[in-house]
């Protein structure tokens, strides 16, 4: 999209800093309190940033610089409501995602079996499929120590009727639906691979590669599974809505959005890329070229359809999802990792898992009186 641009506009010029995600948030995070206005354009995410980015002031809202013409009604209602803030929008929303099931539809179909919709039924299939003979196993998830399997575990935690926190930011971790929802991801989990470092890389390999059957994965892992030079088992994977927990569906909803720096002193230049980049007129240039789908009006245009015909299946799983899945607090990023590590404690077997629970709500309530958001 830089070189399509830059072919419209050759009088702007472009330096692009690439890192991976911790990085983003560390370089952006030094940058800011340095006051050395290094980027104009910065990559937030709604796991990680947007809350602490904009309690902070390190972005800016982007409502006055729109203009009629950029339709943002077309933006998809979660994507709008992620990068939305007490009223204001920080951010333009390049990548949404949810989890779907993706499994093997060549095997359900050997075997006999139909697509789980619950955790239930789901359990049973994964322990019907774990061949370790064959090291082929069930299913495969986040279980790495840190913020990764605290994202995962957090739609279990939902399904079950719990919460991370009540109104209050009370830490509701130690609750029977909370011990519910760990318990059934740890049953499930031991119907993986012995692997207990897995993240999203991890768990698109073992799909990749036959290790896994099934997986509640994010819905832009779809190109790597069908990938005929990566993936050996391409146009054998179906894929359907994740199946849901005795409360509920389990909505993970992530957004990845690009932002301007309070420190830009190239604010109308940056906006006017990214109005550019995200216009309905780059619908087709962005999708075909590797890009997710964040308007509506991607979702209607055949040609996109007839080339991801799966996206029907996002739509109707992003229409239903939270923007709330991980609360988008200044704190969310530190306490998310806590919980993580404790979570990956239980996994490995170095603590029970209501001695992890209880040791996470410990210090997720002391991250949280310390930023002063419980009393």
């Amino acid at each position: 999209m830089v070189k399509l641009y830059t072919k419209k506009a050759p009088e702007v010029t472009f330096r692009l800093a690439e890192f991976d995600l911790p990085q983003v948030t560390d370089k952006v995070n030094i940058d800011f309190q340095a006051k050395k206005g290094e980027y104009d354009i910065v990559w937030m995410n709604s796991i990680f940033t947007i809350g602490y980015w904009t309690e902070a002031n390190a972005v800016v809202p982007l409502n006055d610089l729109i203009s009629k013409d950029y339709d943002l009604d077309d933006f998809l209602r979660i994507s709008r409501e992620i990068a939305t803030m007490k009223g204001k929008l920080y951010g333009i929303p390049v990548m949404i995602e949810d989890r779907m099931l993706s499994y093997r539809k060549d095997l359900f179909e050997a075997e006999g079996l139909k697509v789980p919709t619950n955790v239930t039924e789901m359990i049973a299939v994964a322990e019907r499929l774990t061949m370790k003979d064959r090291n082929q196993f069930g299913f495969s998830q986040r279980n790495r120590s840190g913020a990764s399997s605290a994202y995962d575990w957090l739609g279990w935690l939902y399904g079950f009727g719990g919460a991370m926190w009540d109104k209050d930011f009370r830490p509701q971790l130690t609750t029977p639906e909370a011990k519910a929802a760990l318990a059934a991801f740890l049953a499930i989990d031991k119907l993986g691979s012995p692997a207990t470092n897995r993240a999203y890389g991890e768990i698109a390999k073992e799909l990749q590669t036959g290790v896994a059957v099934m997986a509640n994965e994010v819905t832009i892992i779809t190109p790597l599974l069908e990938d005929p030079k990566a993936s050996r088992f391409a146009g054998k994977f179906g894929y359907a809505v994740a199946p849901g927990g005795p409360k509920g569906p389990r909505p993970m909803t992530s957004s990845h959005m690009l932002a301007i720096s309070s420190l830009s002193k190239q604010r109308e230049p940056a906006w006017k890329f990214l109005e550019w980049m995200t216009s309905k007129e780059n619908n087709r240039p962005w999708i075909f070229a590797g890009g997710a789908a964040f308007r509506e009006s991607m979702y209607k245009d055949r040609d996109i359809i007839a080339k991801y015909p799966q996206y029907a299946l996002y739509k109707d799983i992003l229409d239903k999802s939270n923007p709330d899945h991980v609360p988008r607090v200044k704190a969310s990023a530190e306490c998310l990792t806590k919980l993580g590590e404790e979570i990956n404690a239980s996994v490995v077997g170095l603590k029970k898992p209501d001695e992890a629970l209880a040791d996470a709500e410990k210090s997720i309530a002391a991250i949280l009186k310390r930023e002063g958001y419980l009393k």
